[in-house]
């Protein structure tokens, strides 16, 4: 937005699967998510600063919508989006 003329110079959004309507051996075959306790993470980042160990820091940036899918996404459109039969560039 522009501050000084309140004008809106670009529009973000962002869509999200509702997962909790799928079910097991139809749209999903296995989950797993891979979590650390914080106690743990404190604890090996205490002891690479005492035994000068080499540490690093990574971030998975859209690392789940990036990852490969297996089968067919549905979702319903969010409310007020409407479907155009043909882009308006493309004549």
């Amino acid at each position: 937005m522009k501050i000084v003329t309140g004008e809106i110079s670009k529009y973000k959004m962002m869509l999200n699967g509702h997962g909790s309507q799928q079910e097991q051996g139809i749209n999903y075959w296995e989950t797993y998510s891979p979590v650390v306790m914080w106690t743990k993470v404190r604890l090996l980042i205490t002891l690479a600063k005492i035994d000068g160990w080499p540490s690093r820091q990574l971030d998975f940036i859209l690392a789940y919508p990036q990852a490969d899918v297996d089968g067919d996404i549905y979702m319903r459109l969010p409310k007020g989006f409407k479907i155009q039969e043909k882009h308006p560039k493309e004549g």
